[in-house]
């Protein structure tokens, strides 16, 4: 995932080389472990390279084995908020410092994460999530089936005034975001 903004460039990848505790990683400004995972747990790495324009901050983030890098951050001026699965992370850009660790009931797997106007929305598995901007959870929302589609149709849009959902029985969903259904089919 490549993130911009007037500050900064971000690029966010998975490091499938990394191993937690070894010394025959590649090298990294900063670990930022938060769960303290240890060799023997199932986890996944973040590898974020932050470009400063002026300086150049590498970061490993260990988190959940379950974690994806397609929509898994948003970059709202020198802040840079990360989705690892069930758990988000937010990051200071200047120095690479964690800000805020917060871990979130949910089902399933989560996917993205995406901000509007009164917090985030959490695309997972089963269940879309709001999140305030303290990363509480106002609400979710499940279908019949997992929201993947293995048709044409996108499983999750985000849109300007509602959230379209297709499961995966082909079933159509429109949200609010108060997480009231609009309509289904």
């Amino acid at each position: 995932m490549i993130l911009h903004n007037d500050i900064c460039s971000i690029n966010i990848s998975i490091d499938t080389t990394y191993t937690v505790e070894s010394t025959d990683n590649k090298p990294y400004d900063l670990v930022i472990n938060p769960r303290h995972l240890k060799h023997s747990d199932m986890y996944k790495v973040f590898s974020i390279q932050i470009d400063l324009f002026s300086k150049t901050i590498s970061i490993a983030m260990i988190g959940d084995f379950y974690s994806y890098d397609k929509d898994c951050a948003v970059l709202e001026d020198k802040i840079l908020t990360i989705l690892q699965n069930d758990a988000i992370v937010q990051l200071n850009i200047n120095d690479g410092t964690m800000i805020k660790f917060k871990e979130f009931d949910c089902f399933g797997c989560n996917y993205g994460i995406y901000r509007v106007q009164n917090g985030y929305i959490v695309y997972g598995e089963i269940e879309i999530t709001m999140l305030d901007f303290n990363f509480n959870k106002k609400w979710s929302f499940s279908g019949k089936d997992i929201f993947v589609s293995m048709s044409d149709k996108k499983a999750f849009e985000l849109c300007e005034n509602s959230i379209k959902l297709h499961d995966f029985e082909g079933n159509f969903y429109e949200i609010d975001f108060s997480g009231k259904l609009i309509s289904e089919v």
